[in-house]
């Protein structure tokens, strides 16, 4: 009897034993960084982490939807209230689920590595992701970020057993992920929207299966959003914070640069102006003001959109200026600024990658592995879409840097002729 518990435990060990030291190196990562720069002792709340506050607060208090932040980021940022939490409590949940998407990203990436590199040299790229301070910084705010970037590395480590055994479950499951993604993080709609079309004729010929029920799940979901903000607010919308985002950043630079002004991201006048309107009218001004400058100011619209992009691409981490030295440290101050620039090269070095990565599977694999393929489009999206705003430092592109270390390791294998195992994965 001991023998075989023994037995079990060794393969147990054998089995699981990279995903541990994945999780051990992860935590690790997380508490050294915590105690450089005080994290945990950080009071500063930032809008949009007050946004998301008050979207759980009025989902389990109220029943009412929020007018820029979708219900399911408000159901699991709130759902220690259905317990009786304080507010306190929600910012301590938050660590926890960020944390818990933060580790669980890489588990998956080592999951989807292992099919074509060694499990060794897999676990080396699976904890590559913990190096990115930013990502750490981030795991300490209510944001959507690490909890974005699960949803779609779960939703593609499906799809990767989906092209594998052709069981359609997973291909429904993955679906489901990608589209209740943009009820975490608006602006994934369209990204959502064009991988679901691509699979389009898979669903149809599959309507009828009970596998659809997540697909079916995620479209009610999303019904219910877009119904309530029509009930709610006035508009069939996923939120109104799209709108808002290109006026305030993107087109209120476009509009600096016709005007010879300099360019304030904050308390700029035409943003002043848009939140004075209720938000149906902040819709339909956003909306005009872009029409008239693709008319009118495109010149400098386009001018405006690469350099967000370029911004995005070059700054480090916004948080960290705002740490305070609660513990009196000596040394709080170096590993400030030592961290900023690390989270700066990082941003810069790796969104170059993200570039290049994603132009070479794009190119290579549309036809062959789609999976790559997709994970390049995503990375690509990601950096097309940044560009409707700015001032958030490496916060837009920190979210396609685990995909780029899964695509660099997949490329390397390919520049040296590794070739994966019998279980190719197909077309």
């Amino acid at each position: 009897m001991l023998t075989t518990n023994k037995n079990s435990l060794t393969s147990f060990w054998k089995k699981y034993r990279y995903h541990f030291l994945i999780i051990i190196v992860g935590l690790f990562c997380l508490e050294t960084l915590n105690f450089l720069l005080q994290l945990d002792l950080q009071t500063k709340v930032y809008p949009d982490c007050e946004n998301y506050l008050e979207s759980a607060q009025k989902m389990y208090h109220k029943f009412t939807g929020h007018y820029y932040r979708p219900m399911v980021m408000a159901f699991i940022t709130g759902f220690p209230y259905l317990f009786g939490s304080s507010d306190a409590g929600i910012f301590q949940w938050s660590l926890l689920v960020n944390v818990f998407c933060w580790l669980g990203t890489s588990i998956l990436l080592f999951e989807i590595a292992k099919y074509f590199v060694k499990e060794k040299v897999a676990f080396v790229f699976a904890i590559f992701p913990f190096f990115f301070l930013g990502n750490i910084i981030w795991n300490f705010h209510i944001l959507t970020e690490n909890i974005f970037v699960f949803f779609i590395m779960l939703a593609f480590y499906l799809l990767f057993q989906y092209y594998k055994t052709k069981k359609f479950w997973y291909l429904s499951l993955a679906l489901a992920l990608v589209l209740s993604s943009m009820l975490v993080k608006p602006g994934a709609k369209f990204f959502a929207i064009i991988i679901t079309l691509f699979f389009i004729k898979e669903v149809f010929r599959n309507y009828k299966s009970k596998s659809m029920i997540f697909v079916y799940g995620s479209l009610l979901m999303i019904t219910i959003q877009v119904v309530g903000m029509r009930a709610q607010y006035g508009d069939f919308t996923i939120s109104y914070i799209d709108g808002v985002t290109y006026h305030n950043y993107l087109c209120t630079k476009a509009k600096c640069y016709e005007n010879g002004q300099e360019y304030i991201g904050r308390n700029n006048p035409r943003g002043e102006y848009l939140f004075g309107l209720n938000f149906t009218d902040q819709k339909k001004v956003a909306t005009e003001d872009l029409k008239d400058q693709v008319k009118n100011n495109f010149p400098n619209l386009i001018k405006a959109y690469f350099d967000d992009v370029l911004d995005n691409s070059i700054t480090g981490n916004v948080c960290i200026e705002n740490l305070i030295n609660h513990e009196n440290k000596d040394n709080f101050s170096f590993w400030k600024s030592l961290v900023f620039e690390v989270t700066k090269w990082q941003n810069r070095i790796f969104t170059l990658l993200a570039i290049l990565l994603s132009a070479y599977f794009l190119f290579k694999y549309y036809k062959k592995e789609r999976l790559y393929f997709f994970i390049a489009f995503f990375i690509t999206y990601i950096i097309v879409l940044s560009g409707v705003s700015c001032g958030q430092g490496d916060r837009f592109h920190l979210v396609t840097f685990p995909f780029v270390i899964l695509l660099l390791a997949k490329f390397l294998t390919d520049v040296n002729g590794i070739k994966p195992s019998s279980e190719r994965l197909q077309k």
